[in-house]
C-alpha cells in the first residue's frame, strides 16, 4: 500500500449540551479533545494522523443537526479533507437513531469512518455495526427519558406557581438569584396602557396605532445564546400576546390550566377576565374551528406585489352571504403601514388566474409538452390494465374449475368478475384515445376543467401547478411549474377528462406576456385594473380592447329616471305622488331616482361604458349632486372639459 492509502487524517469532534462550565480553562470539550488525541496518538502505527482543526460544540443538544462545527465537519468532509472522525463516546455525535442513520449513511458516502474513544466500535465490521445500533438506540432511550423528566419537572414547578422561563414578558424580569419575576415598573406602566386602551377602543388595530403614536415600542432582550432582539413598533400579533398572557393576572399556565402564580400582579384579574371575554366576542370564529383552506385555494401563493407580504384570506357576511377576500397581511398587522393594495375579492383573482392559464393552454409550446405527458400516462396505464386483466382472467378460470369440482367460490367469482369488468371498461376507454384536436379544445377549456374539479381537487390544482401569485394595483404575476402542468396532463388523463366533449369559448383572451425562466418555469403578467362599486372593489382583466366593469344597477337607474321623467312630462302621471302609486314604489325612491335624470351626458356614456372615476356608484349618486353639469364632474372627478 502506498504512503497516500495507509495516512489517515483524523478529525475528533466535540460536543457539551450546557454552556455551564464552558468558562473554565480546561473544560470538557478539551477533555474530550485530548482523550480523542491520544487515542488517535496510540493508532500512529496505523497511519492515523490528528488534522489541527478543532470540531467544538459547546451548549447545543445532541439532538438538533444544526449544529455549527457539525455542520463544519461535513463541509470539510464533502472537501475530500478527513479519512476518519474520532468522538469521545457515541452520543457525543447525536442521539437520534434516525439522525445518526443520516450521519452513517453520509460517512459511508464519502469513505469517512468513525470511532469511539470510551466504546470498542469499528464500523469496518458486520459487528461494529450491530454493536453501533444498539448503542444507539439506548442513546435515543436516554434521550427520550432525560426529555420526560424535564417535562414533568416543568409541569410539577408551574403546579407550584413557579415561572419555568421562556421568551421575557414586557413588565417582568427574572430574579438573578431566586429566579422569581420582578415587576419592572416604567414597562409594567405600559402593559396597563395596553389593557386600558383595549378596553376604550375595543380593536387591536386602534391600540397599535395609539402605542405606535406614541412612540412606544416592544420589549428588548437577548436570548441565552447571546442573540439580540431589539425593540420594535407594535402590531396587532404583539399586542394580542400581551393581552391574552395570564402572567399579567398573577396565574402561570400550563397547557389549557392555570396555576397560581408566586410573582405580583400587574392588572387586576377582574380586568383581565373581562378582556378575555370581550376578545372571545370579537373573533369571526368562535367555535375553535379553523376554516378549511379548500375555500381559499390560493392559500399560501398570493403575495403583495406593493410589499411583498402574503396576502391571506378574510371573509364578510352581508344578507347572509360570505363574500371572501384577499389582504395584505402586513398592513393587517401594522395600521400604520403604508400599503397601495386593500382588500381584494378572491372570486375575481381565481377568475383572473384561470383566464391565463386558458391563454397559457393555447401556447403551441406548452401544448406539445403536455401531450406527450398525456399519451405517456395513457400507454403505462393501457399496459398496466392489460396486465391485470390476464391475471384476472386466470383466476377467474380457476375459480370456475373450483366450482365445477363442488368448490364453490360464489363471493370471488362476484368479486374476480367485477373487478375483470371495470378493467376491461377502463380498457375499453383508453382504446378510444382522444386526439390532438380533442386534447386541445379541452385544455382550452379551463373553466370546464374547473367546473369538472371538486373543491379539494381545486386546492391540490393550483398548489401543483401554480408556484406564486404577486398581485399589484395594475398587473398580476402568475409563475408557473412545469413539472405540475405535465402531472396535472397526467392525472386528467386517468380521470377521462380528455375523453369528454369540451368547446372553447370564442371569447377574447387576456392580453399577457410570457417568460421562461431560469429554473425551467413559466412567468406570466397580466394587467388588471382595481375598482371600487358600491363599496366592493372589483378585480378587471383586459379582454379584446380594453377592460371595464359596466355599472348595470347605475344604468338601470338612469334608464328609469329618463323613462319616468318622460311620464310626468306627457302627462301620464299627474305628479310625483301619481307616479309613485302607478310604479308602485314609495315616493322618496321615485324622488331620488328621477335625481339622476339631471346627469351631464358625458357623465352618463362614460357610466354606460364603465369608464367612471372610482367612487361613482348608485349609493353616491342618489344622496343628491349638483345641477350644474361642471361642478358634477368636478364632484364625481371627471376631467374637466
Amino acid at each position: 500500500m502506498n504512503e497516500k492509502a495507509e495516512k489517515k487524517r483524523c478529525a475528533v469532534y466535540t460536543r457539551k449540551s450546557v454552556e455551564e462550565g464552558l468558562e473554565m480553562e480546561f473544560n470538557s470539550l478539551d477533555a474530550q479533545r485530548e482523550a480523542g488525541e491520544n487515542y488517535i496518538a496510540s493508532q500512529k502505527m496505523n497511519g492515523w494522523v490528528c488534522i489541527p482543526e478543532r470540531y467544538d460544540d459547546g451548549g447545543w443538544s445532541g439532538g438538533n443537526m444544526e449544529r455549527p462545527a457539525l455542520k463544519r465537519l461535513m463541509s470539510d468532509i464533502e472537501d475530500g479533507k478527513i479519512d476518519m472522525v474520532v468522538i469521545y463516546k457515541l452520543d457525543r455525535l447525536s442521539r437520534s437513531l434516525i439522525d445518526f442513520a443520516d450521519l452513517q449513511a453520509f460517512f459511508d458516502r464519502h469513505s469517512v469512518s468513525f470511532c469511539a474513544v470510551t466504546q470498542e466500535i469499528n464500523t469496518s465490521t458486520s459487528s461494529g455495526r450491530m454493536m453501533l445500533n444498539i448503542l444507539i438506540s439506548f442513546a435515543q432511550y436516554e434521550r427520550e427519558i432525560i426529555a420526560e423528566r424535564i417535562r414533568d419537572k416543568i409541569a410539577a414547578s408551574k403546579k407550584h406557581g413557579k415561572f419555568c422561563g421562556g421568551v421575557p414578558m414586557l413588565g417582568y424580569k427574572p430574579d438573578p438569584d431566586t429566579k422569581k419575576l420582578q415587576i419592572v415598573p416604567e414597562e409594567a406602566k405600559t402593559v396597563k396602557a395596553i389593557y386600558e386602551k383595549y378596553l376604550l377602543f375595543r380593536s387591536l388595530r386602534c391600540v397599535v396605532s395609539e402605542l405606535n403614536r406614541l412612540g412606544s415600542h416592544t420589549k428588548e432582550w437577548t436570548s441565552a445564546r447571546g442573540r439580540a432582539h431589539k425593540a420594535r413598533p407594535w402590531d396587532t400579533g404583539s399586542v394580542y400576546r400581551i393581552l391574552s398572557s395570564p402572567i399579567y393576572a398573577g396565574y402561570v399556565s400550563h397547557y389549557d390550566e392555570h396555576y397560581e402564580g408566586e410573582h405580583k400582579v400587574i392588572i387586576d384579574r377582574a380586568v383581565w377576565k373581562n378582556v378575555q371575554e370581550m376578545m372571545r366576542g370579537n373573533r369571526g370564529n368562535t367555535n375553535g374551528k379553523k376554516r378549511t383552506s379548500l375555500g381559499n385555494p390560493f392559500s399560501g401563493l398570493i403575495q403583495c406585489g406593493c410589499c411583498g407580504a402574503v396576502m391571506t384570506s378574510t371573509y364578510s357576511c352581508r344578507h347572509g352571504r360570505k363574500y371572501f377576500y384577499y389582504f395584505c397581511q402586513r398592513r393587517s398587522r401594522n395600521p400604520e403601514h403604508v400599503c397601495g393594495m386593500k382588500r381584494i375579492p378572491a372570486g375575481d383573482i381565481e377568475q383572473a388566474v384561470m383566464k391565463q392559464l386558458t391563454g397559457l393552454f393555447r401556447t403551441p409550446s406548452i401544448l406539445r409538452a403536455t401531450l406527450g405527458a398525456v399519451r405517456e400516462r395513457e400507454d403505462a396505464l393501457r399496459e398496466s390494465l392489460a396486465h391485470d386483466r390476464e391475471m384476472l382472467e386466470a383466476k377467474l378460470g380457476e375459480l370456475k374449475k373450483a366450482a365445477l369440482c363442488g368448490n364453490a367460490d360464489l363471493a370471488g367469482l362476484k368479486e374476480t368478475g367485477s373487478r375483470l369488468a371495470e378493467v376491461k371498461r377502463q380498457l375499453d376507454v383508453l382504446a378510444r384515445s382522444a386526439t390532438e384536436e380533442e386534447i386541445i379544445a379541452a385544455l382550452g377549456d379551463a373553466s370546464g376543467l374547473w367546473e369538472f374539479l371538486i373543491p379539494a381537487a381545486r386546492y391540490e390544482l393550483l398548489q401543483l401547478v401554480i408556484g406564486s401569485i404577486v398581485v399589484s394595483p395594475d398587473k398580476i404575476k402568475l409563475v408557473l411549474r412545469v413539472e405540475g402542468l405535465n402531472q396535472l396532463a397526467e392525472e386528467m388523463a386517468v380521470g377521462g377528462y380528455f375523453s369528454e366533449s369540451h368547446n372553447v369559448s370564442g371569447e377574447d383572451l387576456p392580453e399577457m406576456e410570457q417568460r421562461i425562466l431560469d429554473d425551467g418555469g413559466i412567468e406570466l403578467t397580466m394587467p388588471l385594473k382595481l375598482k371600487s362599486i358600491g363599496g366592493h372593489r372589483n378585480v378587471i382583466v383586459p379582454e379584446g380592447n380594453g377592460m371595464t366593469l359596466k355599472q348595470d344597477a347605475v344604468i338601470r337607474a338612469i334608464r328609469n329616471a329618463r323613462k319616468w321623467t318622460d311620464m310626468l312630462v306627457t302627462g301620464q302621471a299627474a305628479n310625483l305622488s301619481d307616479l309613485a302609486k302607478k310604479l308602485g314604489l314609495a315616493a322618496p325612491y321615485v324622488t331620488r331616482i328621477l335625481g339622476l335624470a339631471n346627469l351631464a351626458p358625458d357623465i352618463v356614456e362614460a357610466v354606460c361604458n364603465g369608464c367612471e372615476p372610482e367612487g361613482v356608484s348608485l349609493a353616491h349618486l342618489v344622496k343628491g349632486f349638483p345641477d350644474d353639469w361642471v361642478e358634477q364632474r368636478m364632484v364625481m372627478g371627471f376631467r374637466s372639459r
